[in-house]
């Protein structure tokens, strides 16, 4: 059984999985992967208020311009003016953990766009919700977090995916998990990629914010290390333990040599089982 945490599917005495372990004694209950990969990106972002403050930000972008066909066709025509992709505004979800990524992506490609248009409707209209949204993405802060979630959100989104994979090897699921952990490792270094590409983009950005690299030790130090760090431990916890998950490999079939196929359909599963720890030795692909 794989569903999420929440007490009416994981609850011990009267939740789903109880329920169904009633008539199924042997059932085991498994949290599902992909609700513990949003779990920890959730959590890691509320304990850091600079991450949470970008986010809360976004989601008033985003009705912003959404309930508004009048401000989401100014947009268009500065990004048209700009020759720039005529990019909309995603709803970030704390739900839909992927929704965030999307939404990062498309505000850091229509960034200057996005800026502009509040500039220029505020100029016309007086609507102090523009000017609010204005001054916060121009902070320095807010830019560089939108280039930090830039790099990490497309980590996350590539974990997550593999974990709904269709033809996902178990076994492979603690591989995937440190190799994920690495590279958002990687985000913390001077020289890191999403660093890089700030520094690169400095032309286009100085309109809005002038970034040096002082700034961006500092919001490393204050932002980036705190979030990153929280995200990697809620990750590593919340999937510590991948025996019973890896355990079920032993079902696919695909992992075997093409000689055993036939032989482990028409096995149950105490002698599946038991071909499997004991006779791995023939199950290797002959030289």
């Amino acid at each position: 059984m794989g569903f999420d945490g929440a007490a009416t599917f994981s609850g011990v005495r009267t939740g789903v999985q109880a329920r169904l372990k009633k008539n199924s004694p042997r059932a085991l209950y498994v949290h599902c992967h992909c609700h513990l990969l949003q779990l920890a990106c959730v959590q890691a972002a509320n304990h850091t208020p600079g991450i949470e403050h970008v986010y809360k930000t976004l989601l008033t972008l985003w009705k912003y311009f959404h309930y508004s066909p009048k401000r989401a066709e100014h947009l268009k025509s500065v990004q048209r003016v700009l020759d720039l992709p005529e990019l909309k505004v995603t709803k970030p979800s704390d739900t839909r953990w992927l929704a965030h990524e999307q939404c990062v992506k498309a505000v850091k490609k229509s960034y200057a766009s996005i800026v502009i248009a509040l500039e220029t409707f505020y100029e016309q209209t007086h609507e102090p919700e523009a000017l609010g949204l204005n001054k916060a993405l121009s902070k320095k802060s807010t830019v560089m977090a939108i280039y930090l979630l830039d790099f990490v959100l497309p980590q996350v989104a590539k974990l997550s995916r593999c974990l709904q994979a269709e033809k996902l090897d178990l076994t492979a699921i603690s591989g995937l998990v440190d190799s994920t952990l690495q590279t958002l490792h990687e985000s913390l270094l001077p020289a890191a990629n999403w660093v890089l590409e700030l520094l690169d983009a400095q032309d286009e950005l100085q309109a809005i914010a002038i970034i040096d690299s002082e700034s961006i030790t500092s919001f490393q130090d204050k932002v980036a290390k705190p979030f990153v760090t929280d995200l990697k431990e809620n990750i590593s916890r919340r999937f510590s333990s991948q025996d019973i998950v890896a355990s079920f490999s032993i079902l696919t079939l695909q992992s075997y040599h093409k000689k055993t196929l036939l032989i482990c359909r028409h096995m149950g599963m105490n002698s599946l089982v038991f071909l499997r720890t004991t006779t791995a030795r023939n199950l290797q692909p002959s030289q």
